[in-house]
Formats: structure tokens, C-alpha cells, sequence
């Protein structure tokens, strides 16, 4: 039985019912009926309102996750930059007094200078020399010098002028030599065209006398010839045109057959085109449907990071506000994550170390490195460097105190990079001051990087550590270490100029510090193990042997060695080192590599707080970190996934786009084709045609050129002698007059040079007769010039010994003007250095001071800026878990619509029922009622069965009344108020 059937049996169960309890109906009110609908519809009102608010929640989170990740990434520029700026202020800052005192000093100088050139501008001895002697010879010099200068340039003149009459008498005589040819020419032109003129009269008059005899036959021989002419014309202009017509037709026929190629070819590949287009469309829908889904997940991963990030950042503003003065070691991400990569193999991005792929590490690591050094610095602490110290007598508490601070260093790495904290214990404190201990006792007067006493194990002193193992309970090379050598003390061999690097507590940390950060990031080598040892990864990693999401026990202490000053290397040096001393409590049943631990001997029970021992700060930052690192990775693997479906996506759609237009370009190709080929069958028909026409009219062609030629040929033999001597005299004639042609052109052109050269010659004459004149009057002057030249010669000679004789009488006198001037320069000269001095210092002051200026505003800038992104990224926060909220709420709308959506589908199936019910017209009384039946499912035409209606309202009280059934218990509430508007 059909479902609706079921359905229709129900209903006609229920009426039955109805009317053998005889349960008096129950009328519902129509107004709470339609009060129900109105609140259904009101909620699903409210699940279209909250659907719409999750897209717009969703994209705000999306933006705003983009937004924060971008805004902290601009935080850390910024941190970085104002770490940089801040060290180069104070480095310019410093460079300020020694620049203030260069310039101070250079001023000094330059005011000693310009006294001295003043005193020595007061000893003026000029005054006493008399010039008169001296300004003579240089005025007589100066006339010797304009003489000679005069000489020599009318000289050159006189030799130009020379040198142009001569060219131009060559010139003269080489026209007249042409001139002369000319002449001769002309001559031998005119005998040559009067000849010719002769020779033309001539031949003009046999020419006429032959023409009278052949005008009679010249009428009749022209047609005869025209016809000949034309009936070839024609047949040749008929086999030419056969012959083209043929290959015409032979390109038409090759033409059709590749259009119909054409045609089969371009059906072919539109077909395969439209196959190609439908795997394309369906290529774009799923990918379209998977880049759906996985924005989706991108979402909800973003919604997640912004949350992760906002809760990292507060535990790590709390971390700061516990070490506010403290140095800190900042590791980023981007070098955390590497360094997993390369050794940590529990990572699932780990990659196993081997040669061919060190370039690879050294690579990437070094220049992450090389960042992390320049981005964290050390804090200086003026209480430290009040505590002074004797490295060659640390006490047990300066030792403790630097241990302290160096295990906090150890620990803030450690935390950030997903590592539990260390502990510095009593024992582990003791251990570290053992291995110093012996280390020193080995190594007294020389490096400790020599390691063992006997030359072997160089770097590391392992036969010191292994004493100090067993001593504290442990079994030997069963430690680490990680070693950083230096000096304390270095000095000439003399002593003369020794000093200390580290005398106070401060210095002591500040070794320390860079001993960790040298491990941490050694991109100088290009090595990382000692890296792995203060983290515990790699060779060291301290990952539970059977849990490995646990880590066992670790301790860790400094061990500060140093040796008394002694001659190392042609100079005085007292030796440095710092060891990292690790010991791993891997004591478990099964473990292979387990070694036992006497703990009556290694305490580890007295646990030393260092400065974040008191607080769970740092590890709370961890997790967090560890979180966003984790999300971080999924959002860009989303994100990459996002973008190679957007690739893809776009790529197929382009695909569908070249797809469409091909198949478009192939239809009109095709269409074209088709066209063209019922263009060309046409052609084909009309060209084989005109081939046959052509063809049949060959015959009567040939026909009329051979009679035209017989006829042509018998009458020239008739009148062969008429025609040839009219010929000949007409041949002869021609060859006369263009002889004569010739002979008058060659007249003309030889009368053309001719008058020419004429020309040039008159030119020429009178350039000659100009250059004479010149070349006359040019050596009148310096004739001239030369008498006045010997005159300054003379003059010069008698002012020359006149300044001698002065010169020998005041020798003295001469001699001292001379170091006075000396004196003079050299005092102006020192001047100059000095104010050269001064300005250079001054522009090196103004510049060092104007650069630290610039540095503190970028500082200030920097300030601002950071404040600036931490309040978006607070904002943007807040509106991303305010939004996250929105969605979390909206989940119970979208449950209640699913739970209506799922009553409503029930009601429809009722109101399906509900319409097989039909209503009689029948009146039974008094009363409006109506008599009910049902359809053909259980149809009865007795209405004696009819079950009576109490009013003309509907049929609403009947259910009502069945067995104290209740609609709105069984999902028909909805489905009630409907069929009441509907039956009323």
C-alpha cells in the first residue's frame, strides 16, 4: 500500500473513531491557530536573519584574521627596526663627546693659526723695493712680444697670399688648356651635323619617290595585313584563355577538395571541442564545490587563530610584566619552526641530516640565524656592575647568581620553542663547579679548549667531566656540554698595557649571554648541535623513551672556569670558558640507553628557583605559542590549498572561457566552409562550361588565321619589289633623321662646356688680380712690422740692464721680501689646513648629532606605531570573538528552524490526506452542517454513514475531539491554521 493510501486509511480511522465514542468536538480557536503559525514562521524569519549574520560574522573574521596576522607581522618589523635604531642611537650618541672635542680642538688650532698669519701680515718690507726698473722690462716685453706676435702673423699672411696666386695660376692655365679642347670639339661637332643634315635631305627624297609608287597597293596590303593580324589575335587569344579556363577549373576542383577536408575536419574537432567544454564545466563545478568546502574549514581555522593569538598575546604580555627589566631572548616563529625542521625528530616536517643537504640547512638556518642575533641584545643592569668580582675566586653565591641568570636565558628559549623548562638543583649547581674545578686544575697556565691533558678529545676536557660525574652519582660520559671559550684578562708580554674585560658582575652576564645566543645561533660556522644541547633535541633529545609527549628529567648547570693570567701565544692572556653541563635522568626498565642516577650523591631535590621558576608565565606562553604555531600551519596549508583551487579553478574556467570561443570560432569556420564550398561546386559547373565553349570554337579560329595569312602572303609575292623598296627607302629615312639628332645634341652640349669654362676663366683672372693687390700691400706691413720689431728688441736689452744693476745693488733687500713671502704662504697655508679641519669636524658633529636626532624620532615613530597596531590587534580581537560569539548563538536558531523545517514536511504529507476529504451540499437540517465521505480509498455513497458537523466553521473540531488527541502534540499545528484559511 502506497504511503498516501496509509495516510487516507488513518484519516478515515480517526473519523470512524470519532463518531463511535461519540466525543463531543472541540473547537479550536482560529486566532491561537494562526498565533502558532506566526511564531513558526517568525523563527524561521529569525534563521534566514542568523544565516546571513554568520556570512557577514564569517567574512568579518576572515578579514579581520588577515588583518591581525598582517598587523602583527608589521608589529615585529617595527620591533625589530626600533631594536636596530635604539643600538645605533646610543652607538651615535657616543661618537657625540669625541666629535664635540674634535671640534673644540680643531677651533683651537684654527684661532693660533690666524694670529700668527696676522703677525706676520704686520712685516710689510714691498714699500722699500721700487718697481720702476722692473715694470719697465716687462713693459718692454710685453712690446717685444706684440711685435713678434705681429711678425709672424703677417708673415703667415704673406705666405697664404703667395700660396692662393699660385693655386690660381694653376687654375688659369688649366682652363685655357680646356678651353682650348673645347674649341676643337665644337669644330669637329659642326662638320659631323652638317654631314648629317645631308645625308637626311637625301634620304628624304628617295623616301618620296618610292611612296609614289607604293600608295596604289597601300589600302588594299593594310586590310589584308589587319585581317592576317587579328584572325592569329583571336586564336591565340582563344588558346589562352582554354588554357587558363583549364587550370581554373583544375583549381576549383582542388579547392573543393580541401574545403570538403575542411569541412570533415572542422566537424571532427568541434565535436571533440564540445566534449572537452562539458569535462571542463564539470571540472570547474567540483573544484567550485571543494574551494566551498575548504573556505569553509579556513574559516573556522581563522576564527580559531585570531583567538589563539589573542590568547598568546596576553600570556606573553604577562611573561614580559614578570621579567620587565630582565634580558630576553626572542625566538620567532620562522626560526622555531626551521629549527624543528632540521632537528627535532619527533616533527612531522623533520628532515634527516645528511651531507648532500647541509648547503641546504646552512642555508636556511643561517640567515634566520643571523636575524635572531641582530634582533635580541643584552641588558645592562647597573646594580650588576656595582657587585665587582675576581674571576680567579668567584664565591658560591656570585656562581649561583650567574648560574641563575643563565638558566633563566636557557629556559625562556627553551619555553618558546616548545620545550619544558630546566631545573637548576643543588646538585646540578654542584656538578657544573665540579667540572670548573678540575677543569682548571688540568688547565692552569694554558686554553682550555685544548681539552684533555694529553692532547686528546680537543674542545672538551672529558677526563675533568668524567671525574666530576662520578664524584656527583652519575656514570661517565653520561653528560653534556656545550663550551664558549674567551679571555678575562689580555696584555702585551711586557704588561704595559693590560686590561680586564670582566671585572663586575654585569661583564660576568654579559658573557653568558653571549655564550647562549652564540650557541643558539651560530650562522657563523654554520652549526647547530650545540643549539640541540641547550634545547634537548637532536643527539640530546630528552623525548620519553615510551612517551613520547613527555620528557624526561633535566638538569642543568653553568660551570665558569678560569686560569690565572700566563703567556699564550706571544702575548699575556688569562682563559675564559663557560660550559653548559646537562645530565638526563633516562632511568626507565627497558630503556637501552637508561644509566642510573645516585641521587644520594646528585640532589635533585632541592630544586633552586631561578627568576621564572615562580611562575607558570612561560609555560603558559608555550602552549599558547604552540597553538598559533599549530593553526598558523593549518591556515597556510588552507590557504595554499585556497589558492591552487582559485589557480585551478580560474585555469579551468579560462579553459571553459577558450573552450567556448573555439567552439564558437570552429560553428562559423564550418558554416564558412560549407558556404564556400557550395560557392565553388557552383563555380565548377559554370568554368566546365565556358572550357567546352572555348574548345568548340578552336577549329574555325584556326581556319581564319591560315586563309587570312595565305591571302596576305600571295599578295605580297605579287607586289614583292614595291614593298621591299618602300621598306628600304622607310629604313633608311629613320637612320638619317636620328643621326641628325645626335649631331645637333652633341652641337649643343659641347657649345654648353665650352661657354662654361669661358666663364670660369673670367673668374678666375679676377681672384688673380685681387690676391696681387693683397699680396702687395701684405708685404708693405711687414716690411713695416720688422723695422718696428728690431726697435723693441733694442729697447728690451737697455730696460733688462737697468734691472740688473738695480737687482745687484739691492740684494738684501730682495732677499728679505723673498722670505717674507714664504713666511707669508706658509701662514696662510696653515690657515687653510686648519680651517679644513674645522670645517670637517664641524660637518662630522652636526651630522653624528642630526643622525642620533633622526634615530630617536624613528624610535618615537616606532613607539607609536607598535601602540598603535597592539590597540587594531586588541580591536580586531575583540571583534573576532564578539563575531565567533554571533555564529555559537546563532547554532540553537539554526537547530529550532531544522526542527520546524522537519514539522513542516510532516504537514505537508497531512495536508495531502486533508485534501481527499470532500464535502457534501446536502442540507440535513436546520443547521449549515455538511456531510463528509471519503475519496475513492474508502469511498461510500450511503450518506446514512456521514458523520454529522456541529457548525459550518470547518472540519478542525472533529480531530479535535478524537480521543483527547492533541494536533499540536503530533506536529499538525501549522498544518491546522492552513486548512482553516483555506476550507472557511
Amino acid at each position: 500500500m502506497k504511503n498516501k493510501d496509509k495516510l487516507l486509511y488513518v484519516s478515515a480511522a480517526v473519523l470512524a473513531a470519532g463518531s463511535v465514542a461519540g466525543v463531543k468536538t472541540t473547537n479550536v480557536k482560529a486566532a491561537e491557530v494562526k498565533q502558532a503559525n506566526v511564531n513558526a514562521n517568525s523563527k524561521l524569519d529569525l534563521n534566514k536573519q542568523a544565516t546571513a549574520q554568520d556570512k557577514t560574522a564569517q567574512s568579518q573574521i576572515k578579514q579581520d584574521t588577515a588583518t591581525v596576522q598582517k598587523t602583527q607581522d608589521q608589529v615585529k618589523q617595527d620591533q625589530a627596526a626600533k631594536t636596530q635604531a635604539e643600538t645605533a642611537k646610543t652607538e651615535a650618541q657616543n661618537t657625540l663627546p669625541a666629535k664635540q672635542e674634535s671640534v673644540n680642538t680643531a677651533q683651537t688650532k684654527l684661532d693660533q693659526a690666524k694670529n700668527d698669519l696676522t703677525q706676520t701680515q704686520n712685516k710689510d718690507l714691498h714699500a722699500q723695493y721700487d718697481t720702476t726698473a722692473e715694470n719697465a722690462v716687462h713693459t718692454a716685453q710685453e712690446a717685444e712680444k706684440r711685435l713678434d706676435q705681429k711678425v709672424n702673423n703677417l708673415s703667415g699672411q704673406v705666405q697664404d697670399a703667395q700660396n692662393k696666386q699660385t693655386d690660381l695660376l694653376g687654375q688659369r692655365t688649366s682652363a685655357e688648356s680646356e678651353i682650348k679642347t673645347n674649341t676643337e670639339t665644337l669644330n669637329n661637332v659642326n662638320e659631323q651635323l652638317n654631314k648629317a643634315q645631308a645625308e637626311a635631305i637625301q634620304a628624304q627624297k628617295h623616301f618620296d619617290n618610292v611612296a609614289k609608287d607604293y600608295a596604289p597597293i597601300q589600302t588594299e596590303y593594310n586590310a589584308k595585313k589587319s585581317n592576317a593580324e587579328k584572325a592569329a589575335s583571336d586564336l591565340k587569344q582563344n588558346e589562352t584563355d582554354l588554357a587558363q579556363s583549364q587550370k581554373q577549373l583544375t583549381d576549383l576542383q582542388t579547392k573543393n577538395d580541401n574545403l570538403a577536408k575542411t569541412v570533415n575536419d572542422t566537424q571532427s574537432q568541434l565535436d571533440n571541442t564540445n566534449k572537452d567544454l562539458a569535462n571542463a564545466k564539470n571540472d570547474v563545478s567540483q573544484s567550485q564545490a571543494k574551494l566551498n568546502d575548504v573556505t569553509k574549514q579556513s574559516n573556522d581555522v581563522n576564527g580559531k587563530l585570531a583567538s589563539a593569538i589573542a590568547k598568546r598575546d596576553q600570556a606573553k604580555s604577562a611573561l614580559d610584566s614578570q621579567s620587565e627589566n630582565q634580558t630576553k631572548i626572542v625566538i620567532t616563529p620562522e626560526f622555531n619552526k626551521a629549527f624543528h625542521k632540521w632537528n627535532d625528530s619527533h616533527d612531522p616536517n623533520y628532515v634527516q641530516w645528511t651531507p648532500e643537504k647541509n648547503a641546504e640547512m646552512v642555508k636556511e638556518l643561517g640567515a634566520l640565524s643571523k636575524h635572531e642575533r641582530e634582533m635580541n641584545h643584552f641588558e645592562h643592569n647597573a646594580k650588576d656592575k656595582e657587585q665587582k668580582i675576581d674571576m680567579m675566586h668567584l664565591t658560591y653565591e656570585q656562581r649561583l647568581e650567574a648560574n641563575k641568570f643563565g638558566i633563566n636565558l636557557v629556559n625562556q628559549i627553551r619555553t618558546q620553542m616548545g620545550k619544558k623548562p630546566v631545573k637548576l638543583t643543588v646538585g646540578s649547581l654542584k656538578y657544573a663547579n665540579d667540572v670548573a674545578k678540575y677543569y682548571e686544575a688540568d688547565h692552569p697556565a694554558d686554553d682550555f679548549a685544548n681539552g684533555n691533558v694529553d692532547g686528546s678529545h680537543p674542545g672538551h676536557d672529558t677526563n675533568a667531566i668524567n671525574k666530576a660525574l662520578v664524584e656527583n652519582g652519575v656514570e661517565p660520559d653520561m653528560g653534556g656540554e656545550a663550551g664558549f671559550y674567551s679571555t678575562y684578562y689580555d696584555s702585551d708580554l711586557d704588561g704595559r698595557f693590560g686590561s680586564f674585560s670582566i671585572e663586575n658582575m654585569d661583564d660576568l652576564k654579559h658573557e653568558i649571554y653571549n655564550a647562549v645566543t652564540r650557541w643558539m645561533f651560530n650562522y657563523e660556522q654554520g652549526e647547530w648541535l650545540h643549539a640541540s644541547i641547550v634545547v634537548s633535541m637532536n643527539l640530546w633529545d630528552n623525548t620519553n623513551y615510551k612517551d613520547h609527549n613527555a620528557e624526561d628529567p633535566t638538569y642543568f648547570g653553568f660551570a665558569i672556569m678560569a686560569n690565572a693570567p700566563h703567556e699564550e701565544l706571544g702575548a699575556i692572556s688569562g682563559d675564559l670558558m663557560i660550559g653548559l653541563e646537562t645530565i638526563v635522568d633516562n632511568t626507565i626498565p627497558g630503556n637501552p640507553l637508561s644509566h642510573p642516577i645516585d641521587y644520594n650523591k646528585f640532589n635533585v631535590k632541592d630544586v633552586i628557583p631561578t627568576d621564572t621558576d615562580n611562575s607558570q608565565a612561560g609555560q603558559v606562553y608555550a602552549a599558547a605559542q604552540n597553538e598559533v604555531n599549530v593553526l598558523q600551519d593549518q591556515k597556510n596549508s588552507l590557504d595554499g590549498q585556497i589558492k591552487s583551487l582559485n589557480d585551478h579553478l580560474a585555469q579551468s574556467q579560462n579553459r571553459v572561457n577558450d573552450l567556448t570561443k573555439t567552439i564558437n570560432d570552429l560553428s562559423a569556420k564550418l558554416a564558412n566552409a560549407k558556404s564556400e564550398q557550395g560557392n565553388v561546386q557552383s563555380q565548377i559547373g559554370q568554368v566546365s562550361k565556358h572550357v567546352d565553349e572555348l574548345k568548340a570554337a578552336q577549329p574555325a579560329l584556326g581556319q581564319a588565321r591560315d586563309n587570312t595569312a595565305k591571302a596576305l602572303a600571295d599578295y605580297e609575292q605579287i607586289h614583292a619589289t614595291v614593298l621591299n623598296d618602300y621598306n628600304n627607302a622607310k629604313s633608311q629615312l629613320e637612320q638619317a633623321n636620328n643621326k641628325l639628332q645626335y649631331a645637333t645634341k652633341a652641337k649643343n652640349e659641347t657649345e654648353k662646356v665650352l661657354n662654361q669654362n669661358k666663364a670660369k676663366l673670367a673668374n678666375i683672372n679676377q681672384e688673380l688680380a685681387a690676391v696681387k693687390a693683397q699680396l702687395a700691400d701684405l708685404t708693405t706691413k711687414l716690411s713695416d712690422a720688422k723695422s718696428s720689431q728690431t726697435s723693441a728688441k733694442a729697447n728690451l736689452e737697455k730696460a733688462q740692464a737697468d734691472y740688473d744693476n738695480y737687482v745687484n745693488t739691492h740684494k738684501d733687500l730682495i732677499d728679505n721680501i723673498a722670505k717674507s713671502d714664504k713666511e707669508l704662504a706658509d701662514k696662510e697655508e696653515a690657515v687653510r689646513v686648519a680651517q679644513s679641519d674645522y670645517d670637517k669636524a664641524s660637518q662630522e658633529y652636526e651630522a653624528a648629532k642630526k643622525e642620533a636626532d633622526k634615530l630617536a624620532n624613528k624610535v618615537k615613530d616606532l613607539d607609536q606605531s607598535i601602540a598603535k597596531s597592539q590597540e587594531t590587534i586588541k580591536s580586531l580581537t575583540n571583534r573576532i570573538a564578539s563575531n565567533t560569539q554571533i555564529i555559537e548563538n546563532n547554532k540553537q536558531v539554526h537547530a529550532q528552524a531544522a526542527k520546524l523545517a522537519a514539522r513542516k514536511a510532516f504537514d505537508a504529507q497531512i495536508n495531502k490526506a486533508l485534501d481527499n476529504v470532500v464535502y457534501g451540499t446536502k442540507t440535513i437540517s436546520q443547521h449549515t452542517a455538511k456531510a463528509a465521505t471519503i475519496k475513492s480509498a474508502v469511498s461510500t455513497k450511503n450518506t446514512k454513514h456521514a458523520l454529522p458537523q456541529t457548525g459550518a466553521n470547518d472540519k478542525l473540531s472533529l480531530f479535535a475531539a478524537l480521543a483527547g488527541l492533541s494536533l499540536s502534540s503530533i506536529g499538525l499545528g501549522s498544518l491546522v491554521s492552513d486548512k482553516k484559511r483555506r476550507r472557511n
